[in-house]
């Protein structure tokens, strides 16, 4: 049998046991054999919100995060919107267009997107003045 010695009661474990026992009969996460009570963590900052514009509300001028170069298209660089703020590429859009496969984005630095389809969202690189822009959502 093997003991081992805590702050309260000293816990026992027999061959082959998995469990260790206390002599007291309490479980090993009772009270009686806690310390002194943790120290309460500082809260987290809150996170700053993210302004993003759908693919159809995209303005010429504003700057974007992408990611970095995913393939080519003809030679062109593709790029993809990040989901995250993380590891991003600011890039400004220079135009967007329908086509035939979904809506392609173009950069001012000769990249552009792969036709996207669907919901996409843009996340706003720089932050704006206070003036609000009816196109703009903070998710």
């Amino acid at each position: 049998m093997t003991t081992v010695p805590t702050s309260a009661h000293p816990f026992s474990r027999a061959a082959g046991e998995v469990a260790w026992r206390c002599v007291c009969g309490m479980s090993r996460k009772a009270a009686v054999h806690r310390g002194a009570a943790s120290p309460a963590r500082p809260a987290a900052p809150a996170p700053e919100p993210t302004v993003t514009v759908s693919t159809s509300r995209l303005p010429a001028g504003e700057p974007v995060l992408t990611t970095d170069v995913v393939g080519t298209d003809f030679g062109l660089p593709l790029v993809r919107p990040t989901k995250t703020r993380r590891g991003g590429q600011v890039r400004v859009v220079r135009s967007h267009c329908r086509a035939h496969g979904g809506v392609v984005v173009w950069f001012t630095d000769g990249t552009k997107t792969p036709p996207l389809h669907g919901r996409t969202t843009w996340i706003v690189a720089a932050p704006e003045s206070d003036a609000h822009d009816p196109a703009r959502v903070v998710a």
